[in-house]
């Protein structure tokens, strides 16, 4: 109960500050669900993780994200990167897996979620100051001589060009996609033998086709989305907090799922990977023989417990029957004698009969 309500208590302060970090987690959420990513193993925490180290540096995205992953560590599990990235940053140890998942005591957690919202906290604090300083330029007024407005706009120009790489602005260079495209256009061109200095001619028709094809699918998808908007009304209030609900649970379900996911693709890549490369034992004859005297031996168990149960049964019929044996055992035997003494009357009249029938 200590431990509930201490966990209880830093969810509460952690909450507080990752609602001024600006966290996508923690918006709309109960406090004490924030115990969930903070102290528990599972999905929430390691989205909230990654969110953390992105925020102290936007260059760790790509270093935890799968997809900008080197190709040698496309194998590893997210845990594994984050554990690297934790230790480069001094915040724990190299092979402290345990704690980047979350299963270790509420004081270890704590201690390590207290110094990564801190230093997130400090590289944010710098960032609102530099943009602040940046986006308060000097104002001309009356009071403001224009000697001493011309030297603030001076040094403000002189603080813009020192900050920032001012050849950065004048690149006659422009990227116009998106960096996640353009990093996989360049693999393309790697794998047709060109690089990013020297790309290859674009195909006019072929992009052509592809733009007409697009508008196709736009247009197909417009006239979709305005009959959607004709044949089904909105949804009320009620409607919408069922759904609302809904969705909640299926969330909290799919979380679990997906941490069932993590769980064994963690547990095949530290556990079992390394049995599949190996190669497949070599089987000898000697199961057959091993089946055989199996199942000689479960017969002999099956006919000793047969024997076992003979034996108690016979056992509770002698006690029921020991009262009543004696007088069952003279009446067997004045019912015999009775027998036996009919018996040899008849015999006796049939062996007279045969005499008579002798002498005449």
């Amino acid at each position: 109960m200590a431990a509930t309500s201490k966990a209880a208590k830093l969810g509460k302060c952690f909450k507080e500050k990752l609602d001024q970090l600006g966290c996508p987690f923690t918006e709309g959420v109960d406090e004490t669900w924030i115990t969930e990513p903070l102290f528990k193993p599972g999905e929430p925490r390691i989205r909230l993780l990654q969110w953390l180290f992105s925020k102290f540096d936007s260059k760790l995205a790509e270093v935890l994200d799968p997809d900008y992953a080197p190709v040698g560590s496309k194998m590893d599990s997210r845990i594994q990167r984050l554990l690297d990235v934790a230790s480069t940053l001094g915040l724990c140890r190299y092979d402290d897996v345990d704690l980047i998942r979350g299963v270790t005591s509420v004081s270890k957690q704590a201690s390590f979620m207290t110094q990564l919202i801190d230093m997130v906290s400090i590289i944010d604090a710098s960032e609102e100051t530099t943009m602040a300083a940046l986006q308060s330029p000097g104002v001309v007024s009356p009071s403001t001589g224009l000697t001493e407005q011309f030297g603030a706009d001076c040094l403000l120009m002189d603080r813009l060009a020192n900050q920032e790489k001012t050849e950065v602005l004048f690149n006659s260079r422009v990227s116009l996609l998106p960096l996640d495209l353009q990093r996989k256009l360049e693999v393309q061109w790697v794998e047709k033998g060109f690089n990013k200095d020297s790309p290859p001619a674009p195909d006019l028709p072929a992009l052509t086709d592809l733009a007409t094809q697009v508008t196709k699918d736009l247009h197909r998808q417009t006239e979709i989305l305005t009959d959607f908007r004709q044949n089904h009304k909105h949804q009320a209030s009620t409607e919408n907090d069922q759904l609302d609900t809904m969705s909640r649970t299926l969330t909290v379900v799919l979380s679990e799922l997906s941490q069932l996911m993590v769980s064994f693709t963690y547990c095949y890549e530290n556990e079992m990977r390394h049995w599949c490369n190996k190669t497949p034992p070599s089987l000898t004859g000697l199961g057959k023989a091993f089946k055989r005297v199996h199942t000689i031996l479960h017969q002999f168990h099956e006919l000793l417990r047969s024997i076992s149960q003979i034996r108690i049964t016979y056992t509770q019929l002698g006690q029921e029957s020991i009262d009543t044996e004696t007088d069952h055992k003279v009446n067997s035997l004045v019912c015999a004698s009775q027998s036996a003494r009919d018996k040899f009357q008849e015999y006796i009249s049939i062996l007279e009969e045969s005499l008579q029938r002798q002498e005449s």
